[in-house]
């Protein structure tokens, strides 16, 4: 189908319906060449055409997403076009089936990374394909590996942590530096043109400060309300974070073999420090439990409903609306901002306002630090099983004074 000129824009892009068949392309007015092209499939990928020493050669810039936007393919495009007025030449075809080229094409050798550094030996292989799919590989996969420079890794990550001007997320911008200089660090050995890993020295966010942030007694209280109003899942899901102290993660992706009677053991492949992690259940917790509905078919404490092997998610909208609820009870615009993540500090502040030992308190959380990380953790081999007990029962029992009945009778 013959392209279109258009003025493009971001919205123009989301909102392009793809042909039944085939592909479409639609031109950018704004840099000559520069095309995005929209599949049967959906997919929309932004391309640069240039006719090249008597032939048209068509460069793939990278898909369309929230992570490489139409400013960012014209940024791109640009760059290239200079290459190309200062006699550097386009990029070679990626494609060059199985040659040098092709093999030291981004893509080419981050797949190679994942299989052969990642999957199987990281527990966060997930997370790093995660990371490579929506903020990398958009920006980088086309290119050669060789070629991306220390500024280059410097825009994507300040594009990254600034994408919201007024809520910059540096640990995102962190995150993504991180698996880059580790892919580089595997790579280098393979990319002779390449003076130097160029994250080394390219600019990233500086550390967020440390969060302390943790629910009042107060906040407990309408947190506990609010949780009643969600319902299934997030509502059971929420109250047992604040009951048991441990993480989203290793509640929200449970299975019920995991339970027995009034033990909870958190298998180590699902633990974040990779350790085996024994979590006494009060009778509220463990009455919660029981009461959560069961799928047919599903291993899961949480089942995505029409899909039984897998655990529910979706927290991106599920804590908003916790927060939203919040404040519908306490009759405010909105609430002090907390993250989930903020209810673990809740239940070590709360234990430790108990008069709970600190190194039992870690040990309730799984937390290998201070008392329990070092030599002490080589010869401290005591789990604390009774003490994490007898803490997780004294802060059941401060939650009941806070909200009242924990459970419905």
């Amino acid at each position: 189908m013959p392209s279109k000129a258009v003025g493009l824009t971001d919205a123009k892009i989301r909102g392009l319906t793809p042909p039944s068949s085939g592909q479409v392309e639609l031109l950018d007015q704004l840099v000559g060449g520069l095309r995005v092209r929209v599949g049967a499939s959906g997919g929309k990928t932004f391309i640069l055409r240039k006719r090249v020493g008597g032939s048209v050669r068509n460069v793939t810039l990278g898909r369309f997403s929230d992570a490489f936007t139409l400013a960012d393919a014209r940024k791109k495009a640009r760059s290239l076009l200079i290459d190309l007025e200062s006699g550097k030449g386009l990029p070679q075809p990626a494609s060059s089936a199985g040659g040098a080229v092709g093999r030291l094409t981004f893509s080419v050798l981050w797949a190679q990374y994942l299989e052969r550094a990642v999957r199987g030996k990281k527990k966060s292989a997930s997370e790093i394909e995660r990371i490579g799919k929506k903020f990398i590989l958009p920006r980088f996969g086309d290119r050669l590996a060789d070629t991306i420079t220390r500024s280059e890794v410097t825009a994507l990550v300040e594009d990254i942590t600034y994408r919201d001007a007024n809520n910059p997320t540096p640990r995102a911008g962190l995150g993504v530096h991180q698996q880059l200089s580790s892919f580089f660090t595997w790579a280098m050995p393979k990319l002779e043109k390449l003076p130097a890993n160029p994250c080394r020295d390219a600019g990233r966010p500086p550390l967020p400060k440390a969060r302390d942030r943790f629910l009042s007694d107060a906040e407990i209280r309408v947190f506990w309300q609010a949780c009643d109003t969600l319902g299934w899942p997030f509502g059971p899901g929420f109250k047992l974070l604040l009951l048991t102290g441990q993480r989203r993660g290793e509640v929200f992706d449970a299975a019920r073999s995991e339970f027995d009677g009034d033990t909870w053991v958190i298998p180590a492949a699902r633990a974040k420090n990779g350790k085996a992690h024994i979590v006494p259940l009060t009778k509220a917790a463990k009455a919660l439990i029981e009461d959560l509905p069961v799928m047919d078919g599903s291993s899961k404490l949480f089942p995505v409903a029409g899909n039984p092997d897998a655990s529910v998610n979706g927290f991106s909208k599920g804590h908003p609306r916790l927060l939203r609820e919040m404040a519908k009870i306490m009759k405010v615009d909105a609430v002090d901002h907390f993250i989930l993540h903020d209810l673990r500090r809740t239940v070590a502040t709360g234990m430790q306002r108990l008069g709970v030992p600190m190194p039992v308190t870690e040990a309730v959380l799984n937390h290998i630090s201070g008392s329990r990380s070092g030599i002490a953790g080589v010869y401290q081999r005591y789990d604390y099983q009774r003490e994490k007990r007898e803490a997780l029962e004294s802060w059941t029992g401060e939650l009941e004074r806070i909200v009242g009945r924990l459970v419905p009778t």
